[in-house]
């Protein structure tokens, strides 16, 4: 294979590869918020496990590209590297048998493929990195430290640059804050809400973090089968509120609708904001960063 190739064309390729890996790690990483309620959103793993399960994949996509990129330890890097891009093909034919229109999140929200076209792209870099499989490894004598401080940036990177919200939950609650005395007007003026118990969420119908919150929320409804127990409370027109429903993919929960100086004045202008209620009471209150769905669970179900 190397006779038909020329050298430079084989380090062209790997580098080439190699920062394909890196731009999808670092895509991801930018859109960390989305990618973790992507993998979320399937409902398999808990929000915890999906926070570290997201910084994991760039971990492992950010690791391949440095050594493809370096050039050490080339053979089994391509190994691995095949058998990961064809993992994500297997995955990726899945959403197509279960109709799953959602893009797989390969560049983050930064660039949207679609489903054929997420293929194509595996199934093209896994073509290239059969061609320079048998590309004799780079003399590198510090392939072993290169290795380390590869391992290293890899795994804390993601860490350090975005921290999983569960890190940091005690923090991000202390930040929350609304009026007291308009939450219990809104409260005793719903009969629906204010016997029992109830998870109120107050949604910005064009609220990017709200929209992220209400796919959170829908998992947990179908993971606990209370959906009759949440109402979502929005601001905005009948045509966004319709909107929202369709870009989160959530289900359609019962709703209610503020008018926009009471739902600002009510929030405080924080959205979102999840209320747990029993009998009208608050319970406890979450934004998005410390929204806790072990909590949640629990008080929907007990």
């Amino acid at each position: 294979m190397n006779k038909t190739y020329p050298k430079s064309l084989n380090i062209i390729i790997r580098i080439v590869i190699g920062l394909v890996f890196e731009i999808s790690a670092i895509f991801k990483l930018i859109s960390i918020d989305s990618f973790e309620v992507y993998i979320y959103s399937f409902g398999i793993l808990s929000l915890n496990f999906s926070f570290l399960l997201a910084r994991f994949i760039i971990s492992i996509e950010l690791f391949a590209g440095i050594l493809l990129v370096m050039g050490c330890y080339l053979k089994k890097v391509i190994i691995a590297s095949i058998l990961t891009l064809s993992g994500f093909c297997i995955f990726i034919l899945i959403l197509l048998l279960t109709n799953n229109k959602d893009h797989c999140h390969c560049f983050g929200d930064i660039v949207e493929l679609s489903h054929f076209s997420s293929i194509l792209k595996n199934i093209f870099l896994i073509a290239l990195l059969i061609i320079i499989y048998n590309n004799p490894q780079v003399k590198n004598k510090y392939c072993k430290l290169i290795l380390l401080i590869s391992i290293a940036i890899s795994l804390a990177l993601p860490f350090i640059i975005s921290p999983p919200d569960s890190f940091m939950f005690e923090k991000y609650s202390k930040n929350i804050n609304y009026n007291e005395t308009r939450l219990s007007d809104f409260i005793n003026n719903n009969v629906q809400i204010s016997e029992g118990k109830s998870v109120i969420c107050f949604f910005g119908s064009s609220c990017r973090f709200c929209k992220l919150a209400a796919q959170k929320i829908s998992v947990i409804a179908t993971k606990t089968n209370k959906k009759d127990l949440i109402t979502y409370v929005f601001w905005g027109s009948e045509e966004s509120v319709a909107s929202f429903f369709e870009e989160t993919n959530s289900h359609i929960f019962r709703y209610l609708k503020l008018d926009t100086d009471i739902f600002l004045k009510t929030t405080n202008g924080n959205m979102p904001l999840i209320f747990l209620l029993e009998n009208g009471n608050s319970i406890k209150c979450f934004g998005y960063r410390d929204l806790d769905e072990n909590e949640i669970i629990k008080f929907l179900n007990d």
